[in-house]
């Protein structure tokens, strides 16, 4: 059963330590929408259920205009306009949210993020992959079905903080913390065994969590030069359902 965004948002909400690593997320109306293109200049447009990247709506305050762009296409319009720019990609009778857009680090100039793969074997949570996903050039999302490849997380993040072995070691730790809390957090509530965790970094270092979707694809981790974490994933995945 797949879990919605917003039920997401809001347990995880609830851990003090996952509250300050969480982007505003609001149900969508109009006015949200413009208010939160004044506060942050560029909002992400979701569906509330749905992963792979797949009908997200990316909206970009440019001076007196927006841009509002799905995919390939992209319409600029003013404000009053707004609105009907964005009903034009959204898909009927789904529930769609607004979410503050982030200031992502780049990795030779595409945004990435973090996918962390958590499965639960046994009575524990487990990490059994890691790994940045590098959008497609010039793709506004990251993920493996619109053309995201993987590449090692701490070779993307010592580029990013040039050289800085510290940092990343920092960054890498974080992540693995937060990957932890959020399963457990999640478990409370939804009866799952795996989750591909998404984390985006941004260039001060901040880690945000973009979402934990129950149904992790594997693929992405078949792109690694090493081949540890796919064993380990395919082997987990034996484990939880025998």
């Amino acid at each position: 059963m797949p879990i919605g965004k917003m039920i997401q948002y809001k347990e995880m909400r609830q851990h003090p330590i996952l509250r300050s690593h969480l982007p505003e997320t609001r149900w969508i109306s109009n006015a949200r929408t413009l208010r939160m293109l004044d506060t942050y200049r560029t909002v992400f447009i979701k569906p509330n259920y749905g992963s792979g990247g797949t009908g997200i709506i990316r909206a970009k305050k440019l001076g007196r205009k927006y841009e509002v762009r799905c995919g390939s296409s992209r319409r600029v319009v003013r404000s009053h306009a707004v609105r009907r720019a964005v009903r034009t990609y959204r898909r009927p009778h789904r529930r769609y949210l607004v979410q503050q857009g982030l200031k992502l680090a780049k990795y030779k100039g595409s945004i990435f993020d973090a996918r962390v793969y958590m499965q639960k074997p046994e009575s524990e949570w487990v990490i059994s992959g890691i790994t940045g996903r590098v959008a497609a050039p010039r793709k506004v999302v990251t993920n493996y079905r619109k053309g995201g490849h993987a590449a090692p997380l701490s070779k993307v993040l010592l580029r990013v903080f040039k050289n800085d072995r510290t940092k990343m070691k920092e960054i890498l730790d974080q992540i693995t913390e937060l990957s932890r809390i959020i399963a457990d957090t999640i478990d409370t509530n939804h009866p799952v065994r795996e989750l591909g965790i998404d984390l985006a970094i941004e260039k001060s270092g901040q880690i945000w969590i973009i979402e934990a979707n129950p149904h992790p694809g594997h693929m992405l981790f078949r792109q690694l030069p090493n081949h540890k974490m796919i064993r380990n994933i395919l082997r987990n995945k034996r484990r939880i359902h025998h």
